[in-house]
């Protein structure tokens, strides 16, 4: 089957390469607009999963399931067509690849790329991967609810046999563990990312240990209570507008899980969810995920739908939400914007200050829920899942075991212990749809934003002023043309933070950071 494929895209490529008939430009051109055309059946895809997630009643689970697998066969079919391969390798010819600038070069490299993960993939497993996602995401929610692991055991089973599977289909001999980092972060390895996260825990651990060891910040007594969600919602729309999100060109709404999605950068989704008890967490969320969706909305408008203007990787697209939310938002600079706002929408806030809103959101406090964890044990959260996943992946760990080997790890690390599987291991939605290799991403993209952060710094001097004044702009700017519209041009995310910062991606500038400003707050 291979051997005839091959042949066919020969053919093909035979009759698309005519120098005499066809130019290098009508050649390229002729690859991009099957790319768009691919691109719109995958924004098709995207719908179907934002409406899931959102809109979709409970009843409606299994047609759903079966929509997006119909959907995905025909966009897989497309992906690995012999014409598809035949542009690619026309588009590859030398006399074509000399007259393209570096963007329409990396958009060849990176179909090319894309066209061999894709055609290796049966047809059989692309089907079963789509069935199992809207399977899994049900099946995670009733047994979230439930707060019952044994209803979502058997779906997590399948989901994780599916990407062993899908792993030895596609990358035959490789480790099936850092196949699926790969799928997240372009040449990780596992080895690496333990390297990395090691290194992390290492600096992290004497500090926690340190501000723990010191007295608790104090909470202004106006920032706890009741919170109307309406008030909340409102609040957090006009932060996110400031912050620079288009209105024109997205939706806010709510959902189970925060998440950014949508169709396109000229349609980009942010969801968050309300809780009447907690001021500050929805409107952080909302940053958070602001800080993705200004990633899609800047994405390069001269590359659309093409590859070129993608996220080089999820740790990149993840440092531009983090930047936003920890290096933006819990910072000084944006609390003296934001207090007034506060007070605005919420009265009886009046008394407390810039100051005491800036200590609230920077309280370390060992928790159990990632989403809800402070900025400094929060890489202590992703431990725990990478060496849990590790674990399922190499055998260790069983999917059965999950719920107590995540339980004992809270407690060794962060010294707390989940009183139900609720705030435990079903707390994330990951795993529902089999991303595994996916949550290092988190805290590599918080290491990431540190570096271009100081780069920012470096570049605009007056820009703390800017942020205290509520003047968003030029740093969104400054990403905008440095990360978001360079999209995937380099092939590596060191290689992208190398040409923004001056260096690849450091930890040690992640820990100096913490160091400073959490030895600041807490006296050390």
């Amino acid at each position: 089957a291979a051997a005839a494929v091959a042949a066919a895209a020969a053919v093909a490529a035979a009759a698309y390469w005519r120098p005499n008939a066809r130019s290098p430009r009508e050649i390229y051109e002729d690859l991009c607009n099957e790319l768009k055309n691919i691109d719109a059946l995958g924004g098709c895809m995207a719908l179907l999963e934002w409406d899931e997630l959102v809109m979709m009643a409970d009843g409606s689970a299994d047609a759903r399931a079966t929509q997006k697998a119909a959907l995905a066969e025909v966009v897989h079919e497309r992906r690995i067509s012999s014409a598809l391969k035949a542009r690619i390798d026309a588009a590859n010819q030398p006399a074509v690849l000399s007259q393209l600038d570096a963007f329409e070069a990396a958009n060849v490299r990176d179909t090319e790329r894309n066209y061999l993960k894709s055609a290796k993939m049966p047809k059989a497993l692309a089907r079963l991967e789509a069935e199992l996602s809207s399977q899994g995401y049900q099946s995670w929610v009733k047994a979230r609810e439930a707060a019952d692991w044994a209803q979502f055991a058997p779906t997590l089973e399948k989901i994780l046999n599916m990407r062993k599977q899908i792993a030895a289909a596609c990358a035959p001999g490789a480790d099936p563990y850092d196949f699926c980092v790969d799928n997240f972060e372009r040449g990780l390895t596992h080895a690496r990312l333990a390297e990395v996260l090691g290194e992390v825990k290492a600096g992290l651990v004497p500090l926690i240990q340190a501000v723990g060891a010191k007295k608790q910040l104090q909470t202004h007594r106006a920032l706890t209570g009741t919170f109307d969600v309406k008030q909340q919602e409102a609040l957090s729309k006009q932060v996110a507008g400031e912050l620079g999100f288009s209105y024109e060109h997205g939706r806010f709404d709510t959902s189970v899980h925060p998440f950014t999605g949508g169709t396109h950068p000229t349609d980009t989704r942010i969801t968050t969810k309300f809780n009447e008890g907690d001021l500050i967490s929805a409107l952080m969320g909302t940053v958070h995920e602001t800080g993705h969706a200004m990633y899609e909305q800047g994405r390069n408008k001269a590359h659309a739908s093409l590859p070129v203007s993608e996220a080089l990787s999820m740790g990149i697209h993840e440092s531009q939400s983090l930047l936003w939310e920890r290096m933006v938002g819990q910072g000084r600079a944006f609390w003296k914007y934001a207090a007034p706002l506060v007070h605005k929408y919420f009265p009886e806030t009046r008394f407390a200050t810039a100051e005491h809103l800036y200590q609230f959101v920077n309280v370390v406090q060992p928790s159990l829920v990632r989403v809800e964890a402070d900025e400094l044990t929060y890489p202590l959260h992703i431990v725990v899942r990478f060496e849990l996943e590790r674990g399922l992946f190499d055998g260790s760990v069983s999917v059965a075991e999950l719920p107590a080997a995540w339980n004992q790890k809270y407690r060794q690390y962060l010294g707390v212990e989940p009183p139900s599987d609720m705030e435990g291991v079903l707390q994330d939605v990951h795993w529902s749809d089999g991303s595994f290799g996916y949550f290092p991403s988190y805290t590599l993209g918080a290491m990431f934003a540190c570096q271009f952060y100081e780069a920012a710094l470096r570049d605009l001097p007056q820009l703390e002023e800017d942020l205290a004044a509520g003047r968003f702009e030029p740093l969104r700017r400054w990403l905008n043309a440095r990360i978001h519209e360079v999209g995937s041009l380099h092939p590596s995310a060191d290689e992208l933070c190398l040409a923004v910062t001056g260096e690849v991606l450091n930890p040690k500038v992640f820990i100096a950071y913490l160091t400073k400003k959490y030895s600041e707050l807490y006296d050390l």
